[in-house]
């Protein structure tokens, strides 16, 4: 009795290869992406992020410190501290990726250490932004403690004579003991943040919130292709479209009809996640989540990523024989577009390959946009390349479901 049950079940399966291989194809290739994706080395530093240092240059101490970061393989220029508004139009255009001024040199005492500045983008990686901070800490730090004790030691004559020898080694050790003032200086404030947005105003410090609440929102929009695929399931199962074949309805009609509704709904999901983020995360002790600027390039943006969205899922769903197959296919994809475009790993601590793949995704052009609103401030001219890639690719999706469709209500109709 079990062996026969076992063969009827093997036999069911033979005859879902697709879906089987489905089980094993996606896990496959979702952990690869991911292992690319977290396979940059070096605690997410991005070895081609453009570092200007601001300060003195011939101070000696600006000098030691350049040399250790272009030892890390950074690449860091510098320029002297008048330059700062230049530079600043420079990281306002995308062209600097950071500003790092130190309005320090080796003859300022310890006592009298000032914060060194940073200025940089509103959408700068977090996790790049603490792996180069911690680096640049490190740096500047014996650097500056190099120079601090560079010439405390103390040389007396006659130092061959056992007690003067004595003398000279103890007066040395009193001044390498200088721990008090050493104390004072690690334990004060190192940095001083300024976000600089694309009109050169400063912004708040970004939060996890600004970028999870998008990148999140954008993910699930793309989910409507679960209730779309059901439907379109429905139709073949019910023999609705012989009924619609026998109709002569236009299929462009039809496909209009399903859009719409699905359309209304993404657009409530979209307000939905905003307000549980503005209302709901502060009940739970997390930072509100608020709209910068107008809602124009929202509403832009939240359009644009749901036609790319019910293009993707009204062609997963024509494509898909059955609901099962619709759900592993139109949700293995889904995942996968998650996972390259910056979802579930930034973009920026992406190895260089897995960052031009990125481009690739349709929910990497959605959240880029959303964030470039968001954090940098842009206006809806500057967001247009996004948009117009999530437009194309909805369109492109969705001419290839309605030939598929027109050609179902031919072939699949039975009378």
């Amino acid at each position: 009795m079990l062996a026969a049950a076992i063969a009827k079940e093997l036999k069911l399966l033979s005859r879902d290869l697709h879906g089987v291989a489905v089980l094993f194809v996606m896990p496959i290739l979702f952990m690869l992406i991911m292992s690319a994706a977290l396979s940059s080395s070096r605690e997410n530093l991005n070895p081609d992020a453009q570092i200007v240092l601001l300060g003195k240059p011939d101070s000696r101490l600006n000098q030691q410190f350049l040399q250790a970061l272009q030892n890390e393989n950074l690449k860091v220029q510098l320029a002297d501290e008048s330059r700062l508004a230049d530079f600043q139009v420079a990281l306002q255009r995308g062209e600097a990726d950071l500003l790092l001024l130190n309005p320090n040199d080796e003859t300022t005492p310890l006592e009298k250490e000032q914060p060194l500045r940073l200025w940089l983008q509103p959408d700068a990686d977090r996790g790049w932004l603490l792996g180069i901070k911690g680096l640049m800490r490190q740096h500047y730090t014996q650097a500056r403690l190099a120079q601090y004790f560079d010439g405390n030691e103390i040389v007396l004559d006659n130092n061959k004579n056992p007690a003067v020898r004595r003398i000279q080694d103890q007066v040395n050790k009193e001044l390498d003991g200088k721990f008090g003032q050493i104390e004072t200086y690690l334990g004060h404030e190192m940095w001083q943040e300024t976000y600089l947005n694309r009109q050169g105003e400063a912004v708040e410090q970004p939060n996890s919130v600004q970028h999870s609440v998008p990148a999140w929102l954008i993910f699930g929009m793309f989910f409507i292709m679960i209730p779309l695929s059901n439907v379109m399931a429905m139709e073949r199962q019910t023999n609705t479209l012989t009924r619609l074949n026998m109709a002569r309805a236009p299929a462009w009609k039809l496909l209009a009809a399903k859009l719409i509704p699905y359309f209304l709904i993404n657009q409530l999901q979209f307000a939905g996640m905003i307000a549980l983020g503005a209302w709901v995360l502060p009940m739970l002790g997390m930072p509100a989540f608020a709209l910068a600027g107008g809602w124009v390039g929202y509403a832009a943006v939240s359009c644009a990523v749901s036609l790319a969205a019910l293009g993707y899922g009204l062609l997963v769903s024509v494509l898909a024989k059955t609901t099962e197959h619709a759900v592993v296919l139109g949700g293995g994809g889904i995942i996968i577009m998650a996972a390259l475009g910056g979802v579930m790993v930034p973009v920026h601590i992406m190895p260089a390959l897995m960052q031009q793949l990125s481009q690739l995704s349709p929910m990497g052009w959605g959240l880029s946009a959303f964030q470039k609103l968001l954090l940098n401030h842009y206006t809806l001219a500057q967001i247009i390349p996004q948009l117009l890639r999530l437009a194309g690719f909805g369109l492109a999706a969705l001419a290839a479901a309605a030939a598929l469709y027109r050609r179902q209500l031919k072939t699949q109709a039975r009378f």
